[in-house]
This record gives structure tokens, C-alpha cells and sequence, in this order.
């Protein structure tokens, strides 16, 4: 009760998206405005942007745009540019966000060959190579690499291998993942990345990030979609040939993206990296001296980014997390989908991976689950926090 005593002037967000926002990004939201369609020095501090993407993803041998859209856009582009009606799309579906590829699928008139796999666990690389050996003219795959409603972790390297032994697109929803786990887009053969701005890079919403191998590029002329704002051949005959947007983007967003990037190149990526480890294995132990039910069957097939507990039996989550916002000012989050009302997540994204934030977060659950009658021994978590930062 101490920790969050310390606090009570400030609340709180400790959930995997929307996160905090530290202040240097606050200061960069709040730079003077330009008229981004007509400054050179934006298109300037745009492509410079573009570059370190590249640096954080090592995708220099793929294109990469800042689309202003919340991710969910890249998410519908990857379909809308790539999917031709009547094509086979193997979706690996072992989380909510990976099944809702399906739908995507649908609606640009593909075909999902839906992948059903262990939602406590990474998919096993070996049901993946049977379902495209079955399905050999399956064109391309989707992969959720956290997903994010059971905090699951997906090893993008070891899927990458066997869809490109079968000559297929490998498209990755990175949004919970990227900037706090290593990901190499050249080593990896990733044709497809999607990353959003509200996770690990500490932004609000509104900014989706995609890169786009040669191959994707290829098939994307191949499809030719003719829409507007999901068009990304836009991009590439406009941005990149004209040095003209396609559509007006928000500066302010661009800005902060920007100082984001920066911070994690000051502190360094080993050093990032690290971090999120650290306050992964921080959470699990904190998790366990509460007595909770971790819902990732190992740490191993978790993410750095998240923690996924089971909510205890006979407590409401719903309940549990009111009280944890409007008594102790911190925000924990509930799931999606088939985990709605089972399982409860604290968000390690950013500036939240740290032995502060955790504490908080763990005072305040556990605060809340006494709330609530369940007897559980905060001290013990807050040793468990503490033996992780030794």
C-alpha cells in the first residue's frame, strides 16, 4: 500500500496498449505544428525516420512507410494489396488477433486455410510445414508474433524458414512486439511487417509502421488494388518518387515517433532488449508469489511485453480492475475474444518495462484481489520484483 501511497497524486497505465507516454515523447507532441504536406524539412525528418525503422528492424533491403492510421490499417492494407480473390492464405491462428487475420482474409476475397494451434503456446513449427505441404498453393501466411490478449510469443525466425522453403509471403503482425524483442526483417526473409505506434514505442495511437520486401512489391503490382488510403503503391509512385504524401500525415505524431526512435538508439537495443527480459521475468515472479496462474504455459512461449494471468476463481475481473483504476490509480487490462473475463494483463511496453512500474502494478493487483477477499502477500511480490533487479 506504501508504493501506491507515494503515487496518489498521478495515475497509472500498465496496460499492453495504449501505454504511458514519457515525457521527452510529451514534449515532442507538443512542438510547434507545420504544414507537413508543403515543409521540406518534415520530408526530411520523415525519411529520417523511415531510416532508423530500418536500423531497429535491419530491414534495409525492404521499404518502409509511416502510414497515419491506428495499426489495424496495416493490418487491412497487408490483405487488401497482396490477397487476390480466390487465393489460399495459411493463418496461424493461436491467439485472437491471429484468428482475425481470417476475417481479413475473407473479406479480400482469399481463402483462410486456418491454422488451429495451442493458444498457450508458440505455434510448433512442424504443424505449420504439414499444413503447407498439404496446401501447396497456399501464396502467402500470417503470423502474429505477440498476441497480445494471452501474451503469447511466436518465433518469427523458425516459421520465416519453413514459408519460405515453400515459396509463400510471410506477412507479421509486430504490433505488440516491436522495439522491445529483437526482430531482423533481412535475416528473417519477412516479405510483410506491421507495427503500430501505441505499444512498446510509447505513442498514442495513430501511426502504423509497414515494411515491404521485393517480394511483396511484386505480388502488390500483380493484385493492383485499387482503393485509396490502404493503397501502398501510393507510397511508392508518390513518397518515393515525388517526395509528395499521399495523404496529409499528423506532424505531431511524426515528431514523437522520432524522440522515441532516438531513446531506444541512446539507450541501445542489447540494453532494450534486456529491459523488457528483465521485467518479464520480474512479472512472472511477482505473478507466482501472489499465487496466480500464469495463462502462457512457460515463460518461454510468453513476450517480453506482456503478462497474461488467469483471473483467480470467484473474481470478477471486471470488478478487479475497477477497483485497482479508481482506488489506486492503476490501470491493468482484461482480455479480448475467448479470454474475455478469464484472464487479466500488465503491460511491460517502453517506459513501463521497469522495476518501478512493476511494483506498482503488483501493489495495486494485489491491493485489489483483497480487496475483493482473496488473501495474497504483496511483500512477497514485491521480493520477487526486487530478487529479478538484483
Amino acid at each position: 500500500m506504501v508504493i501506491i501511497d507515494l503515487y496518489y497524486t498521478d495515475r497509472f497505465i500498465l496496460t499492453p496498449g495504449p501505454t504511458e507516454i514519457p515525457e521527452r515523447i510529451r514534449f515532442a507532441l507538443a512542438r510547434k505544428p507545420t504544414n507537413p504536406d508543403l515543409d521540406p524539412e518534415f520530408l526530411e525528418l520523415y525519411n529520417d525516420v523511415r531510416y532508423k525503422i530500418k536500423r531497429l528492424l535491419n530491414a534495409f533491403r525492404s521499404d518502409v512507410y509511416v502510414m497515419l492510421g491506428e495499426a489495424m490499417l496495416g493490418l487491412e492494407a497487408s490483405m487488401a494489396n497482396l490477397i487476390a480473390k480466390g487465393e489460399k492464405v495459411l493463418v496461424i491462428a493461436n491467439g485472437v488477433f491471429g484468428e482475425g487475420f481470417a476475417d481479413l482474409v475473407k473479406m479480400y476475397g482469399g481463402i483462410p486455410i486456418i491454422l488451429e494451434a495451442d493458444w498457450r503456446r508458440s505455434v510448433d513449427v512442424s504443424e505449420v510445414e504439414r499444413a503447407l505441404e498439404k496446401n501447396k498453393d497456399i501464396s502467402a501466411v500470417t503470423l502474429v508474433h505477440c498476441d497480445t490478449p494471452s501474451a503469447l510469443l511466436n518465433n518469427i525466425n523458425e516459421v520465416a524458414k519453413i514459408v519460405k522453403e515453400f515459396g509463400a509471403l510471410l506477412i507479421v503482425d509486430a504490433v505488440s512486439s516491436m522495439g522491445g524483442v529483437e526482430i531482423d526483417v533481412d535475416k528473417y526473409g519477412i516479405d510483410i511487417l506491421l507495427g503500430g505506434s501505441q505499444k512498446v514505442l510509447n505513442l498514442p495511437p495513430g501511426l502504423t509502421i509497414i515494411t515491404i520486401s521485393k517480394d511483396a512489391w511484386e505480388k502488390i503490382e500483380r493484385v493492383n488494388y485499387h482503393g485509396f488510403y490502404l493503397n501502398i503503391k501510393l507510397w511508392k509512385d508518390m513518397l518515393d518518387s515525388k517526395g509528395i504524401f499521399p495523404y496529409t500525415l499528423s506532424d505531431s505524431l511524426i515528431y514523437a515517433l522520432n524522440e522515441s526512435l532516438n531513446m531506444l538508439f541512446e539507450e541501445g537495443l542489447e540494453n532494450v532488449y534486456r529491459r523488457h527480459r528483465l521485467a518479464q521475468h520480474a512479472s512472472w515472479a511477482a505473478a507466482e508469489a501472489l499465487g496466480l496462474k500464469l495463462y502462457p504455459a512457460s515463460i518461454s512461449d510468453s513476450s517480453p511485453t506482456v503478462t497474461a494471468i488467469e483471473a483467480p476463481s470467484g473474481i470478477n475481473e471486471v470488478k478487479l480492475r475497477e477497483i485497482a483504476w479508481k482506488k489506486y490509480g492503476v490501470m491493468i487490462a482484461g482480455s479480448w475474444g475467448r479470454l474475455q473475463g478469464k484472464v487479466i494483463r500488465i503491460g511491460h511496453m517502453g517506459i513501463q518495462a521497469s522495476r518501478t512500474h512493476l511494483i506498482i502494478a503488483y501493489t495495486a493487483l494485489a491491493a485489489s484481489l483483497k480487496s475483493l477477499g482473496l488473501e495474497v502477500n504483496v511483500s512477497k511480490a514485491i521480493e520477487a520484483i526486487e530478487s529479478i533487479y538484483k
